[in-house]
């Protein structure tokens, strides 16, 4: 299995709560439904916090090639993104390399931390034994929620790598709270391997996974 996550945004600005959202608010339902029937594995929308009218999902495939090559195309999914195209643009869509979205992404937390740290290839060792052997200070900070990262299977740029970290937290408030913090300051030595990040939080507004195991 592997995890998508995908970026939409509300053409309208407006966030998916909002009256003149309503009808997308539920295709988007629809949509995702027919993903889960299709995909067999649980899916998930969150709202961004930083700006409502973006929409999240985090949802779970088989394969890359299952959702690309095959949800993607059908008639199904065509006329799902069909129905949806005047309100709703797709603004990226990725696959990770986490194996279950349902197994430490906090998905029930109050708020859902997305970090994506960008890093150059030929650093990408040197980041992974940095954040093996300081991310208990982060799963000591986020306790007794946990974390899940993983890498990004699809990267389109030569010579880059992106790794999603998932982390819950109570407020986004805490979440920079944690900068104040010793361990932060150790966790910090995965930035000498970075070439860039985009920490963004959000909070889940519909899960359609009660019948799916």
């Amino acid at each position: 299995m592997v995890t998508e996550l995908a970026l939409l945004h509300l053409r309208n600005g407006e966030g998916i709560d909002a009256a003149s959202n309503s009808a997308v608010h539920s295709k988007l339902r629809e949509g995702i439904a027919a993903q889960i029937s299709y995909a067999s594995y649980p899916a998930y929308l969150f709202s961004q916090v930083e700006d409502a009218s973006y929409i999240y999902i985090l949802g779970g495939w088989a394969s890359v090639a299952a959702h690309m090559e095959d949800w993607i195309p059908s008639r199904a999914n065509q006329e799902i993104l069909g129905s949806l195209a005047d309100a709703v643009e797709a603004v990226w869509l990725q696959h990770i390399d986490i194996s279950s979205t349902a197994s430490k992404i906090p998905i029930d937390a109050p708020v859902l931390a997305i970090s994506r740290y960008f890093i150059p290839s030929p650093k990408k060792s040197g980041y992974e034994q940095a954040f093996s052997e300081t991310k208990h200070h982060l799963e000591e900070y986020v306790a007794p929620r946990s974390l899940e990262g993983g890498w990004r299977l699809d990267c389109t740029d030569e010579g880059k790598d992106e790794f999603v970290l998932f982390s819950g937290w109570t407020t986004v408030e805490d979440h920079f709270k944690i900068a104040e913090s010793d361990g932060f300051k150790e966790f910090g030595r995965i930035k000498e391997f970075l070439e860039g990040a985009e920490i963004k939080h959000a909070i889940r507004w519909d899960s359609f996974d009660s019948s799916v195991q």
